[in-house]
């Protein structure tokens, strides 16, 4: 009786042994793919390299009406015999004659050449930052201003292009008005109405 029951017992112990041996060797040659796998690369496989981009930045154009009051010193010359610099007090136009009159007057009496590089470009704020500083030398505040072509063309004559975007102009405050001045061709329209 107690070889039958160490017979069978053996024969129990001798089935989870193989059991183990099985599960055992399923597990090294799990392991030996594995590894062999890490090794082993097709002809036409290129180790995954890092690609370094530059940020983006996202920009929107925010339409905002703005006045800008410039304090500058402005050179005065007299006719005596030492130069003397005396401050004239920056102001707007009075009223839209004075503004006309300013413009037909410096249109007359001045003309601007711009010397550049060959290949540098000459464009609208050229003009715009130009006009602002014969305003400013003569006394009067004439901001610089940037709007889209769609508002450019609701306001002037001359129609800018499908391609442009957007413009460079000048903006006149005149009592409670505010007109937009286009530095090229001297044309003057309303722009608002400020209160």
């Amino acid at each position: 009786m107690i070889k039958f029951m160490f017979k069978n017992r053996l024969r129990k112990l001798s089935a989870e042994i193989i059991f183990i041996l099985k599960l055992s060797a399923i597990l090294c040659i799990l392991t030996l793919t594995f590894c062999a796998g890490t090794f082993y690369k097709p002809i036409g496989y290129h180790t995954p390299t890092t690609k370094i981009t530059e940020p983006t930045v996202m920009s929107q154009l925010v339409k905002k009406h703005t006045v800008q009051y410039i304090d500058r010193l402005v050179p005065v010359e007299n006719n005596i015999e030492r130069v003397e610099t005396i401050l004239i007090e920056l102001r707007n136009f009075y009223n839209l004659q004075e503004l006309m009159q300013w413009l037909e007057e410096t249109y007359t009496n001045t003309s601007t050449v711009y010397f550049e590089k060959p290949n540098a470009e000459v464009d609208c704020d050229d003009y715009a930052l130009d006009l602002q500083s014969k305003a400013l030398a003569d006394g009067y505040i004439l901001s610089f201003e940037i709007i889209d072509s769609n508002e450019y063309n609701t306001f002037f004559n001359d129609k800018l292009p499908a391609s442009q975007n957007l413009h460079a102009i000048n903006l006149a405050i005149i009592g409670n008005n505010a007109y937009y001045v286009e530095p090229q061709t001297g044309e003057v329209a309303f722009a608002a109405y400020l209160d």
